[in-house]
């Protein structure tokens, strides 16, 4: 039985209707994304949009166009279409491929996005070789094996802007070789997506040398703690890039962090206050422990803040005041105690809080949900350990009639109010 490499070559040799010449400039570009093709069907055919006759699809097996999943919700619609892989066609057509003409002639390829199209086997990592590739996007899929050490190391993809790979089966570690030759700065990686993988091993500190804007690593095994080198990115991009420190860094530095359902263990490092445009921290279900650093609540972009389930505990500092963008706030199921300060009535945005699971004493400073939630009634979410302690017979904080969306009790047991 061929592998796959020999099935591609073959298939350029002797099956390609186009039947390339040896100096055709999109020879390699073409061997490549058949290549690619050949090692995601090594189990099955893709959901849409295979050679046709192969597999059975939506869209209709006899034809050359094909509806591709969408993006974001993984349904066929006849409104998002491509032309089959293996086609006739020039593969800057196929489905899920984008190219850019640079020299009116010859078509690269800029981005390969197929999600939710049941892709399967190994990532080949020749698809490094497409060295014009700003985002690779293959996420909702059946991707097995390892990350390739040589996706996007300085030498294979220099360029690439957007990696996006969540919801699949890959295994191993985050590879170093991944980090490679970028303490010149010239990384232009920003969004990694890697979360809902059978990833393993620590987070590298080498990733605090991208430029990162979103990072996402939820739902993983990956253990250790939170490397702050990713962190004190902002400080650093100044010495990277020729700008003077201090300048420049808003807007280009961590914007999402997400390492949610992980092993991550230690402390929220003090650097965290260096990622001052973060919007979303969300690291909640981890082994976080310790008190939060005072520094966490200087990021006055901060939109969402979830810390549900972890080990945190110390006291909500009065500072939390300062967080006047915040539209979540989920502290749930840690050890804090102390009062709630009522500062949080500065937080005009809020809409969801979650405090119970905790030894919050006091009150829920009504303020919070008066006139708040008028506007955004179907998702407000006040909840707290307002029920009756089982052993006191009192709740462990009073939250006023018609504030707390939800009451729990001192066991978990929460109820609708």
């Amino acid at each position: 039985m061929l592998g796959t490499r020999q099935k591609a070559f073959d298939w350029i040799v002797n099956q390609d209707p186009m039947q390339l010449t040896y100096d055709a400039p999109n020879l390699v570009q073409r061997f490549l994304l058949v290549l690619f093709y050949f090692q995601t069907t090594r189990h099955k055919p893709w959901r849409e949009c295979n050679p046709t006759a192969t597999g059975q699809e939506s869209s209709s097996v006899t034809s050359n166009f094909c509806y591709e999943p969408d993006r974001f919700s993984g349904e066929i619609t006849s409104t998002i279409w491509g032309e089959r892989w293996l086609s006739a066609s020039h593969e800057c057509q196929w489905a899920g491929v984008t190219c850019e003409t640079q020299l009116s002639t010859e078509k690269t390829v800029l981005r390969l996005g197929i999600s939710w199209n049941g892709l399967n086997g190994h990532l080949p990592w020749e698809i490094a070789h497409l060295s014009q590739m700003t985002r690779l996007v293959l996420e909702h899929n059946a991707l097995t094996g390892a990350l390739p050490p040589s996706l996007f190391s300085n030498q294979a993809v220099p360029v690439l802007e957007m990696l996006g790979l969540s919801w699949n089966e890959f295994t191993g570690t985050i590879p170093l070789r991944w980090f490679d030759n970028l303490h010149g700065g010239t990384a232009k990686l920003s969004t990694i997506w890697i979360s809902s993988n059978r990833l393993t091993g620590k987070i590298p500190s080498e990733m605090g040398l991208l430029p990162l804007k979103e990072l996402r690593l939820g739902k993983t095994a990956l253990t250790g703690s939170l490397p702050m080198e990713i962190f004190q990115r902002a400080s650093r991009v100044g010495i990277l890039d020729g700008i003077q420190p201090g300048e420049a860094v808003l807007g280009r530095a961590l914007e999402i962090f997400d390492l949610s359902h992980t092993g991550i263990s230690g402390t929220l490092p003090s650097e965290i206050g260096l990622a001052n445009a973060l919007k979303e921290l969300i690291v909640d279900d981890t082994n976080l422990n310790g008190k939060l650093p005072e520094e966490l609540y200087g990021l006055g972009n901060l939109r969402a803040l979830i810390l549900n389930g972890c080990n945190l505990t110390g006291t909500i500092s009065s500072s939390l005041g300062l967080l006047t963008d915040l539209y979540e706030l989920h502290v749930a199921d840690n050890d804090f105690h102390g009062t709630i300060p009522h500062e949080i009535e500065a937080l005009t945005e809020l809409s969801q809080l979650l405090v119970n699971g905790n030894e919050f004493t006091g009150t829920v400073p009504v303020s919070i949900c008066k006139d708040r939630f008028v506007a955004v009634e179907d998702v407000a979410m006040v909840v707290a350990d307002c029920l009756p302690n089982e052993e006191t017979g009192a709740p462990t904080i009073e939250c006023a009639a018609d504030c707390c969306t939800s009451c729990c009790d001192s066991t978990g047991v929460c109820l609708s109010t």
